[in-house]
């Protein structure tokens, strides 16, 4: 039954390299030299017929029968380990990966993660932050918090939050509802809800001055206009503590009720109903739940 089933330590050598991206981070986590972390490989390899790795400048990068093998592999042992666990018991201090944009981290996630530890302080979080720009294909994370419109293709998609895109600006620029036609202007790249939508829905007469700034995450925009450089669109859910703080006021009560918002997306490696996995996505809906600050 078992005749063409190749040696688990050669497939847990696999699983931790493709999961960590080399030999050296898979042999710390497996205790073993780099050198015998590739000969496993080597050994599997050899075993499969295949190739599962291309060796580059240093870098490792999985095949495409690799990329079609791992997932396999990686449920494989998801469900030794969740049955083991279940009959023998679960060890404590698990870790799981969470990473989501360095905006909605620092603003929204860490101001919270108190809440989280005094609901579950035996669960190790590691809290790793992108940017908008990068890809979301790490086999290393757990759990992704994502901005877009929830249509992707890659694992399962959860809706976390949906807020209205608000014009934010200094308590000094709050000169009344039309001081944004003049500008200054700060943009945010690669999102659907920009000025240019702005104008059109709410000053269809009036030309959009030229952004004075463009960045890429809502914190250097929110930033920005606290130190009054102008004008900026954000979401709500960012923008709050900010408006709490009396740091910036709505611009005008003009808003944009975007189609867009966070999503929670668990990759297919992931077994979202290991008992770590299940308790943050819990608490990232349960403070999601919660209003929102209000402005004065």
């Amino acid at each position: 039954m078992f005749s063409e089933l190749p040696p688990l330590p050669w497939l847990r050598a696999f699983e931790a390299t493709a999961r960590l991206g080399n030999f050296t981070r898979a042999s710390e986590e497996l205790h073993l030299t780099p050198s015998a972390v590739s000969y496993q490989i080597r050994a599997l390899e050899k075993r499969l017929r295949y190739k599962l790795f291309e060796r580059k400048h240093k870098s490792l990068t999985l095949t495409l029968l690799a990329q079609a093998y791992l997932p396999v592999v990686t449920k494989a042992f998801n469900d030794i380990n969740a049955a083991t666990a279940g009959v023998f018991g679960r060890s404590k201090g698990q870790r799981v990966t969470l990473r989501c944009v360095s905006s909605l981290n620092a603003l929204w996630l860490v101001p919270r993660i108190h809440t989280f530890r005094a609901r579950h302080p035996g669960i190790a979080l590691s809290l790793f932050s992108t940017s908008w720009a990068e890809g979301e294909d790490s086999a290393m994370i757990d759990i992704h918090i994502r901005y877009g419109n929830g249509n992707w293709p890659e694992g399962d998609v959860i809706p976390l939050t949906r807020h209205e895109v608000l014009p934010v600006c200094a308590p000094h620029l709050a000169t009344g509802q039309n001081a944004i036609l003049q500008g200054p202007l700060i943009e945010m790249a690669g999102v659907v809800d920009t000025w240019q939508h702005y104008f059109t829905l709410h000053a269809p007469g009036h030309s959009m001055p030229l952004p004075i700034f463009t960045v890429d995450q809502s914190l250097a925009a929110l930033e920005l206009a606290a130190r009054g450089q102008g004008y900026a669109l954000v979401t709500e859910i960012l923008a709050q503590t900010y408006l709490a703080d009396r740091r910036l006021v709505r611009a005008s009560h003009h808003g944009l009720m975007t189609q867009e918002g966070h999503f929670i997306v668990i990759p297919p490696h992931v077994d979202r109903n290991r008992t770590e996995i299940a308790a943050i996505l819990d608490w990232l809906q349960d403070i999601a739940d919660q209003p929102t600050a209000q402005s004065h």
